[in-house]
């Protein structure tokens, strides 16, 4: 009977695990997994802290024993520390007592995740935290209760750290935020991004920018800028690092950041040993010749189908790419981008449509500004890059934005997207429309 060790679980080692049993009932599946818990909502978590979800259960989406009952074995706080991938083997470590075995394999899924990066003025600081597993939410939660905190300094302004923001300020703590940059959450331009000031203004947020945290003694923070504020605790989420260490002499190619190369199967450059999840690189679905690292969830989801189905022996089901498509809520914004980022811009010729206009009926009582900017091809104007704010409707246009390309769709096909009129929900040409007929004018330029 064919061996499948799985590394890691959580969103890519997991899924794989359900869709190659649902695909192969006879199939050995083993999961070693380093952390205590091998599949939970994650991205859920800071919803948790801010009470938003109410119970920690709700975010738990499989255990060992439910995955027992499925013929899968599950090892908890079982670390991979190496592979051997030409006797293909691997080397696993119980964490409980420190013991190290081997384990043959026939096949193996590399699903290692990632692991936040740390500031070193933060190290061994007993109430400096971060917020990348159960764990650490549960760490996060206990502190909280335990010392009756109210005030939290949040270092960072990416999804994980906006997110802690935007919950701990729910949940009546005073938030402190301090971010090294001027330009608050990267993946929105710049030009777009004024609201964030004033939602967090709002919202009570005091905000330290162009800031790093040099040390702490006590419960003060000197500042990079020399300012001192009080920080009876702190989250940082700065990034994530990909968690490839133990990889180091396996023989499986890596990019010059750690992450695993895979192509459109799932699979690295070592016979019958696949990645996915965060620690992978892939590529872009609408640009062939640019790779790219995503570390989303529907990508993990996506490839653990396809290569559960190519361990089972389905040949013709491929990965076709993503678009890295994301959105997050700010209070009482929507932010939501996908295709390129803007450094990778720079690589293509590509001409802006940016249009502003109501989400429904302009006479509607309730209508609000969106926002849509795309960024588009001057040679076929394929969409490379776009953005969509607003505080309704962002969601819906993102997901037409990502369906319309996907099907191949182009930025002067946008004219001819027909939507559901009613003025509760859009207007007869939607802003969607007003961008395609913009891109028609701007490619006739270029003709």
């Amino acid at each position: 009977m064919a061996q499948v060790i799985i590394v890691g679980g959580v969103a890519g080692g997991a899924t794989t695990a359900a869709q190659l049993r649902r695909l192969d009932p006879e199939i050995d599946i083993t999961i070693y997994e380093k952390g205590p818990h091998i599949s939970y909502g994650n991205c859920g978590m800071p919803y948790h802290v801010g009470g938003e979800v109410e119970r920690r259960d709700q975010l738990i989406a499989a255990t060992p024993e439910s995955f027992k009952e499925r013929d899968v074995i599950v090892k908890t706080r079982h670390e991979v520390v190496g592979v051997d991938s030409d006797a293909k083997t691997v080397d696993v470590k119980n964490l409980e007592d420190g013991n190290v075995f081997k384990a043959p394999y026939d096949h193996l899924v590399l699903s290692p995740g990632a692991s936040p990066r740390i500031i070193p003025a933060l190290e061994n600081v007993p109430q400096a935290f971060v917020l990348h597993a159960l764990h650490h939410m549960d760490a996060i939660k206990s502190y909280i209760e335990e010392h009756d905190i109210d005030h939290v300094v949040v270092v960072g302004a990416g999804y994980i750290s906006l997110e802690m923001v935007e919950n701990l300020v729910q949940r009546g703590i005073h938030v402190t935020l301090v971010h090294r940059s001027k330009n608050i959450y990267k993946p929105l331009e710049s030009d777009m991004s004024d609201f964030f000031l004033e939602e967090l203004h709002r919202h009570g947020v005091e905000v330290k920018l162009e800031a790093e945290i040099e040390k702490v003694e006590g419960g003060t923070a000197a500042l990079s800028t020399g300012e001192e504020i009080s920080a009876p605790m702190i989250i940082a989420g700065i990034g994530i690092n990909p968690s490839t260490g133990f990889l180091e002499d396996s023989g499986i190619t890596l990019n010059d950041s750690g992450h695993i190369c895979t192509d459109d199967r799932g699979r690295t450059n070592k016979d019958c040993v696949y990645a996915l999840g965060d620690s992978i690189e892939t590529f872009y679905q609408h640009v062939e010749d640019r790779r790219v690292n995503v570390a989303l969830a529907w990508g993990a989801h996506r490839l653990a189908f396809v290569i559960s189905n190519q361990i089972s022996g389905n040949q013709a089901v491929r990965f076709e790419g993503l678009l890295g498509t994301n959105i997050m809520r700010f209070f009482n914004y929507d932010i939501a981008g996908l295709g390129l980022s803007e450094e990778e811009l720079k690589d293509y010729p590509y001409f802006t449509v940016d249009h502003t206009q109501k989400s429904k009926a302009g006479y509607m009582a309730d209508s609000k500004p969106i926002r849509v900017r795309i960024y588009a091809h001057k040679k076929d104007g394929r969409i490379l890059r776009a953005s969509v704010v607003g505080t309704e409707g962002v969601d819906k246009r993102i997901d037409i934005l990502a369906a319309h390309i996907r099907l191949g769709g182009s930025a002067t096909d946008l004219a001819n997207i027909e939507v559901a009129y009613s003025p509760p929900y859009s207007s007869p040409k939607s802003v969607l429309n007003m961008v395609g007929y913009k891109a028609i004018e701007k490619m006739n330029e270029y003709r």
